[in-house]
């Protein structure tokens, strides 16, 4: 370690894919621990504007061989930069280092009492919340979650207090590899099957969400998660908040009361969990109350992106599995208050459209309308999936009138600021750019 304050001063990382969400967060805070950052992405995003606000001046939009730094350097790459990326190849040609992205979370862990956050859905708002709060309560975390913060926020940051908060992705079972002292699960559910073939079904989640509890030295979870952890793992902390008749916002945990800034069932359980972690990190009530109300949210999470000149307020969402959609309609129906939600759901990955589509045709069906925007490739060929687009508009148009395909970004904007009234919540709900839909609804 080149000294104690800064573990990782002298060291030169270029980030490959530095514009995603998890990269720019380990860019900010191997920064802060002294690290030389550069990095490249193919488009500027919301988090290499981010970084550009924090500091970071060495990122460039598209990739090149003129990017990658001299020797001595290491470049940093995730799972989605192929070993073919032009930067990867000409760091191989050079002798550089090659760092996975959970390689260097790895060594983050072991500077740090870290509190890992697993399980299918919520991860990133609870380890947002629960860094929030560490933070409020004057406990000066670190931190890498997985969205941005809203303003004035941020979603990375190395503090002084000697706790990391992390999210532990199952995706591609590198949670395995962290030093964990409190592990922390959601939930447990199947997802990622199209996207790496790791999982068969729930019960292999449940394995390696076990076997990630059982590494750490204090495992904390939901009752949902319990029930599936069980044969796995043998000592937990149960967390079963008291939901409060008619105040859907409040729940009771060991005694006190606690209230939440955001809609939905969902976010009383992920607040849950973080007052139970943050009580044993020695945080007061009183101090977790307040932090509780003054959380900022998080980007693309049940976001306010303003209202139609009609009036209808219109909220993102980056839900992307059934259950994470049936709670974002949850909660827009919870703010609608006797008003229609108008939802517009764009599939990601034409795989985990296949796996789970009746599941998503199903929890739509919950809206007063629905528009099902093509899906959104990202990684995948299109014309090796035309039979599932092909499927989704039948399997749509059979729940015809309320839910249909979306008629083109442009028709659909226009229908939607004719149709929605100031009673009205419309939704866009999707992990691909259906947000930018917002920009021509809100007026």
């Amino acid at each position: 370690m080149p000294n104690a304050r800064k573990p990782l001063a002298g060291r030169r990382l270029h980030f490959i894919g530095i514009g995603g969400c998890g990269m720019s967060g380990l860019a900010l805070v191997a920064r802060e621990l002294g690290a030389h950052i550069t990095g490249s992405d193919a488009k500027q995003t919301i988090y290499t504007e981010s970084l550009a606000r924090h500091g970071v001046s060495g990122v460039v939009v598209g990739h090149d061989i003129v990017n990658v730094p001299e020797a001595p350097a290491e470049v940093v790459f995730s799972s989605a930069v192929r070993p073919e990326n032009i930067e990867r190849a000409e760091a191989r040609r050079r002798g550089l280092g090659e760092v996975h992205r959970s390689g260097l979370l790895t060594e983050f862990t072991a500077l740090h009492e870290t509190v890992a956050v697993g399980g299918a859905h919520g991860k990133s708002s609870t380890a947002a919340l629960l860094a929030h709060v560490l933070t409020s309560c004057g406990k000066d975390p670190s931190y890498v979650v997985g969205a941005l913060l809203r303003p004035p926020g941020v979603h990375a940051a190395a503090g002084a207090g000697g706790t990391l908060v992390i999210e532990a992705d199952e995706s591609d079972k590198s949670l395995l590899n962290y030093q964990v002292h409190t592990a922390v699960v959601t939930n447990v559910d199947l997802d990622h099957v199209g996207d790496s073939g790791a999982y068969h079904d729930i019960s292999d989640v449940a394995k390696v969400l076990g076997e990630f509890a059982t590494r750490a030295k204090t495992t904390i979870v939901s009752a949902q998660a319990a029930e599936h952890l069980a044969p796995f793992v043998s000592e937990m902390t149960v967390v079963r908040p008291g939901l409060i008749d008619c105040e859907p916002m409040r729940f009771c945990l060991r005694g006190e009361n606690y209230e939440v800034n955001q809609p939905g069932e969902h976010q009383l359980h992920n607040a849950a969990l973080v007052v139970e972690v943050a009580l044993t990190r020695g945080c007061t009530p009183d101090d977790i109350r307040a932090a509780l109300l003054s959380f900022p949210g998080l980007a693309r999470r049940f976001e306010l992106r303003g209202r139609t000149a009609a009036g209808a307020r219109v909220y993102d969402d980056y839900a992307h599995h059934p259950v994470e959609v049936d709670s974002a309609l949850a909660a827009a129906r919870q703010v609608a208050r006797g008003g229609r939600v108008l939802a517009v759901f764009q599939p990601h990955l034409f795989s985990r459209t296949q796996q789970f589509q009746g599941g998503f045709l199903d929890v739509l069906a919950s809206a007063d309308r629905a528009w099902v925007e093509p899906v959104y490739p990202a990684r995948e060929n299109p014309e090796v999936w035309t039979h599932v687009a092909e499927q989704l508009a039948v399997d749509v148009a059979d729940r015809a009138p309320q839910m249909q395909m979306s008629p083109g970004r442009a028709d659909l904007a226009r229908l939607l600021r004719d149709e929605a009234t100031d009673a009205d919540v419309i939704m866009l709900i999707g992990a691909g750019d259906v947000n930018t839909l917002a920009e021509d609804l809100v007026g």
